[in-house]
């Protein structure tokens, strides 16, 4: 997995090249959108779909993340049952151990 640096730098260089792209692509446009319609720059639609596109990718990592987080919990709470139930165990068989070594025998009277 990659530090987090990484994935920084990596976004703001694919963010210059999306930048130089919208700028080489100034020109005017009539963008339809079920009964909108408008003009404007290819510039403003190349930014603005990068721009939904990386909200959109945010907020799947942040349910992602989410989802992750209610996992680990489910599992730390899993390993505090377990270390007590073994705990308990390993009480219950110490507690044996202290037995008399002729406590396990048992003399049938008849």
């Amino acid at each position: 997995m990659l530090p987090l640096v990484v994935y920084v730098i990596l976004a703001l260089v694919f963010a210059v090249f999306v930048a130089l792209f919208a700028v080489q692509n100034a020109g005017q446009i009539t963008v339809t959108f079920l009964a909108w319609q408008w003009d404007t720059s290819v510039a403003v639609v190349i930014l603005g779909a990068a721009a939904l596109g990386a909200a959109f990718g945010g907020l799947l990592a942040v349910v992602r993340e989410i989802q992750l987080k209610l996992k680990l919990r489910a599992a730390q709470g899993r390993v505090r049952r377990l270390e007590a139930l073994l705990d308990e165990a390993e009480g219950t068989k110490a507690g044996s151990r202290e037995l008399p070594a002729d406590a396990g025998l048992v003399k049938e009277q008849y």
